[in-house]
């Protein structure tokens, strides 16, 4: 366990420190940083030499010590250069010299002035004493980071450049085709499933390519993926069918060459020659394989991340052709994300599932009672039962039971067996965990480590939990190419599930005890979770605390004394007068970033949360919070502020937090919202005919992203307040709904509208695009543009008064395969529909008509249409009777269908029967001789909607595209043979919805 001390401080090496440096570069003198320029080349990339050579050497205590003050050094450093941004960021507020400069582009500028170093000079003539501090503690950590020679002599390593130096002894133990054991545990299903996969008849790719196919083992560190492979690999079956079985192990890195020449040599059974050539060694492999019939290659150990080359592996495994089809490659990883050159398809990727309780206990007295003799059978049943008891505790880890197992082999005293029962940690096979954890990216392990701070079994949400590596600064902001800090996050956060830190539950994801144990081991300087009210003590490095205890009196004024502590995270609700022990916590704890309270006995958040420069992170959630003071606009650093739904009023100058990234739980909207320029999200923004609410407030909003709902536009006075938008410029937009409000007049032709959505152009990535409430007949420029959208999967119409077609052009929407048109009434054809649609929904357009050329002309068959009128009226009447407000509803829907179709037949009859349906519909009250003209009307009316449908001059047939997988047809006219015909033709069909069809009367 000692080297986890070592780990846990190792991340001080990474880049992390590199940013600081340079970020920190961009206010200090010439001299400073060429010295900082030369440390960040030559001592950083050190480190791992150094730590490595440190931990068996008797000066392994002083390497400690030194990565430690670094760490302080480095932490106190960014504080300080955080103050600095602050004071920065205030002045640029006050001055109203408008929105700072992004994150990415905040730090791609720190890179250029620490090129032309006259810059960084007259910025450093310039600061204030307070900023004097960073450069003197610059200094220091510039000190600190010098004694990594002292270090390298103490440890007789060699000095010069770091590519001169030997290469690092590998911390892990090849694996082999040996099995360790001769008997492998609950793994005989898994073994049986790859022999048929590896024995299995030749795809006709791979026959067509004389090529292979790959099959994937996966799952967590210690699971018993090589042992498995072994397993396979040793079997008998296998034996005869491959007449070439190669093993070699990757880990780590690949490298084409070492790995290619390492193939050759199990292919051969001996040692390859040194060649440097690559192409040389790649074709002495192909002539290898090619010179078998079939080959079966084992890479053990593939260790994968989105980060690495595609193209290695493509060219690594290039050489693989065999004279036959049916080679096949075995891999094993921690990672779910495989290179495609593998080939290997996801139904071929086994993830190793726990074991049996009966075969896990057998795995585990095999290690722990292997070669022991024990004569006394008292003893031998005491230590069974404890056994039993060891092994219930060990999470079902194969590595576990082997790891302690072999700990516990011939110990005899029962009082051993006893003192493993009661340890905290009966998980320990940290080897292969550490193992595991060296291999990510020093930014993924601090993101990891940080999540102990959360109890065992916690549900992680990766959203939240990326939001709180933002706002500790885990996630670099150098070189982000256009993506955003949490979309970085997301990778990490997606990296860490491929390598099985995390596993999916339902909507959450969850950590296997054994890890949150060895993140706890490593992380305990920095993080403590409180969770026992007997804690009495608290170490002074924490810098990240979880209160999970009913009360904070007992520890306030431990929690008080941690002045370096950067969060404080409310597990659960605290009993304690929250507005007193909070207060007071504020005023101690200045150095805060993230603070996540969760009480439900304060109304008022106190007023010293406006003094923690720092923060970034406010969550209030789960608090009875609604009044927020003035001081909280002074956070200038604040990211993202989460509200319960509870506060009515945000102060008048929350505009000016212009790093504000999100803002969730408030219902209304924020006056001047165009100030925050770093938003990341607005689902609402209502456009209002008053100052701070107008549609330019969306100008310089452009890193939004998700989903964007356009309210009321028709408070927008014309195209150039449109323009003024800059919606176009939204590149992050997934969705965007633009709506003009329901109101008097829905039918009447408004030119400005028109002119509105023409300045309204969305950006061109867009994938969903709804337009609600627009009043002209006319399309805008930008949707009659020929593949306009790079990749629009959806578009919906809705309420859409004076409409009667789809946009002309279907290379606009090629890639659309949801189509929503909603309460268009004048809609009178439906052609050019995308050819890739699979979701069409139609509702309420009563002059869309569907009727084939048979048809045509059979109006006068009355009796062949619908039944008589008789029966039908007696029908509806008795129907009436059982459920009058479903009738209602139903001809009330349809009334307006009718209205809308008999303007076309301009008929004094029609309309007298349609003034009698609406009349009687709005009596409440269900006289019978108010029915019995309703339903007489309505037969009226419904006959002659049949005899203008059937007495159509030219069909009009519902054509769909075959993939369409879904149907909705609601208020509109489709006949019994134009549907039977659409039917017909949708092979792909799973879902069809048919409601207010009138013209429709058989299925």
């Amino acid at each position: 366990m000692a080297d986890l001390a070592l780990v846990g401080l190792r991340w001080a090496a990474s880049p992390i420190v590199k940013e600081l440096l340079t970020k920190a570069s961009a206010y200090l003198s010439v001299d400073m940083v060429r010295e900082i320029e030369r440390l960040q080349d030559t001592v950083l990339p050190q480190f791992e030499l150094v730590i490595q050579a440190a931990q068996k050497s008797p000066h392994r205590g002083k390497l400690e010590s030194w990565l430690r003050r670094l760490k302080e050094a480095f932490y106190d450093a960014e504080d300080l250069l955080d103050e600095h941004e602050y004071n920065v960021l205030k002045a640029k507020a006050k001055s109203g010299k408008g929105p700072l400069l992004r994150e990415d582009e905040s730090s791609s500028t720190a890179t250029t002035v620490m090129k032309p170093f006259h810059s960084a000079m007259n910025r450093a003539r310039n600061l204030l004493p307070g900023n004097r501090r960073l450069i003197s503690k610059m200094n220091e950590l510039k000190a600190i980071l010098t004694e990594a020679k002292q270090l390298r002599d103490l440890l007789g390593l060699p000095h010069g450049n770091t590519t001169e130096w030997p290469a690092a002894a590998p911390t892990h133990v090849p694996t082999t085709t040996s099995l360790p054991t001769s008997k492998v545990f609950g793994r005989n299903s898994d073994r049986d499933r790859i022999v048929k996969f590896l024995l299995g008849k030749t795809t006709t790719a791979e026959a067509s390519s004389t090529k292979y196919s790959g099959l994937a083992i996966v799952g967590l560190g210690g699971m018993g993926k090589s042992t498995l492979a072994q397993y396979v690999y040793n079997d008998k079956r296998i034996e005869e069918c491959f007449d070439v079985r190669i093993w070699i192990c990757i880990s780590r890195k690949l490298d084409v060459h070492r790995h290619t020449r390492e193939i050759i040599e199990s292919a051969k059974k001996g040692e390859c020659p040194r060649v440097d050539n690559l192409d040389t060694l790649q074709c002495k492999l192909r002539d290898i394989l090619q010179e078998s019939q079939k080959f079966l290659l084992v890479l053990d150990d593939v260790w994968f991340e989105k980060s690495h080359n595609e193209t290695e592996w493509e060219l690594f495994l290039a050489p693989l052709v065999s004279k036959q089809s049916g080679s096949k490659v075995l891999v094993t990883s921690r990672s779910e994300t495989l290179p495609a050159a593998i080939c290997c398809e996801q139904e071929h990727v086994i993830h190793l599932e726990n074991m049996d309780d009966t075969e896990f206990l057998a795995l585990f007295k095999h290690h722990a009672f292997s070669g022991a003799e024990i004569k006394d059978q008292l003893l031998r049943m005491k230590l069974q039962d404890t056994a039993e008891e060891i092994a219930k505790r060990l999470g079902q880890c194969p590595l576990a039971a082997k790891v302690l197992g072999s700990r516990m082999c011939r110990r005899k005293d029962i009082a051993e067996w006893k003192a493993a029962l009661k340890l905290g940690d009966l998980s320990d096979p940290f080897t292969s965990l550490l193992w595991s954890y060296e291999k990510l990216d020093p930014c993924l392990q601090r993101c990891f480590l940080y999540c102990s701070l959360f109890p065992k079994g916690h549900g992680y949400r990766p959203e939240e939990l990326v939001h709180l590596w933002v706002a500790e600064g885990f996630i670099g902001s150098c070189n982000l190419s256009r993506r955003t800090l949490e979309e970085v996050g997301m990778d990490y956060f997606n990296d860490m599930v491929s390598v099985s830190f995390f596993q999916r539950y339902g909507w959450y994801y969850v950590m296997h005890d054994i890890l949150h144990d060895f993140a706890e081991s490593l992380s305990r300087e920095d993080c403590f979770r409180l969770e026992d009210d007997n804690v009495t003590e608290i170490p002074c490095t924490v810098r990240h605390l979880s209160v999970r205890v009913e009360s904070m009196q007992k520890h306030k004024e431990i929690i008080y004394k941690l002045h370096h502590l950067r969060t404080v995270i409310c597990i659960d609700s605290l009993m304690d007068n929250a507005s007193i022990i909070f207060d007071q916590m504020l005023w101690n704890l200045k150095k805060l970033r993230v603070l996540s309270l969760s009480f439900h006995n304060s109304n008022k958040l106190p007023k010293s949360v406006g003094e923690l420069k720092h923060l970034r992170y406010l969550d209030l959630n789960r608090t009875s919070v609604f009044e927020l003071p003035r001081s909280l606009c002074a956070l200038w650093h604040l990211q993202l502020l989460q509200l319960n739904g509870m506060v009515e009023r945000l102060p008048n100058k929350v505009c000016n937090l212009s790093k504000l990234r999100y803002l969730r739980g408030y219902k209304d909207q924020i006056p001047n919202i165009g100030k925050l320029t770093s938003l990341q999200q607005i689902y609402d923004f209502s456009v209002q005919k008053k100052q701070g609410y107008e549609l330019r407030q969306l100008k310089d909003l452009n890193e939004l992203g998700g989903s964007l709902h356009v309210q009321n536009l028709e408070n927008v006075i014309g195209k150039d307040e449109a323009l003024a938008s800059k919606l176009y410029l939204k590149s992050r937009l997934k969705e965007l709904i633009l709506e003009w409000s329901s109101e008097n007049g829905m039918d009447a032709m408004n030119i400005l509208h028109l002119d509105v959505l023409e300045g309204l152009r969305p950006p061109p990535q867009l994938s969903k695009l709804t337009i609600e409430g627009y009043r002209s007949d006319t399309y805008p420029g930008w949707l009659l543009e020929r593949s306009y959208f790079e990749n629009l999967e959806s578009f919906e119409l809705s309420n859409c008064s004076l409409l009667e077609g789809l946009p002309p052009d279907t290379e606009l929407v090629r890639n659309c395969s949801r189509l929503r048109i909603n309460i268009v009434p004048n809609l009178k054809e439906l052609s050019n529909l995308p050819v890739g649609l699979t979701d069409l929904s139609i509702d309420y357009c009563p002059l869309l008509m569907f009727i084939t050329n048979n048809e045509l002309g059979q109006h006068d068959l009355r009796e062949n249409i619908i039944m008589k009128a008789d029966d039908l009226a007696s029908k509806l009447a008795l129907t009436w009777e059982v459920d009058s407000g479903k009738v209602r509803r139903v001809l009330s829907k349809d009334y307006s269908s009718l209205k809308q179709l008999m303007t076309l037949m301009m008929d004094d009859d029609i309309s007298k029967h349609l003034q009698i349906i609406e009349s009687g519909l709005e009596e409440r009250e269900d006289k019978v001789w108010m029915k019995e003209n309703i339903i007489k009307a309505w037969l009226f009316c419904h006959e002659q909607r049949i005899r203008f449908i059937y007495g159509r001059t030219m069909d009009m047939p519902l054509v769909l595209p075959s993939r369409l997988c879904e149907l909705s047809l609601s208020s509109c006219s489709i006949t019994d043979e134009a549907l039977a015909i659409c039917l017909g033709g949708l092979t792909s069909l799973s879902n069809l919805k048919l409601k207010y069809n009138m013209a429709l009367t058989t299925l």
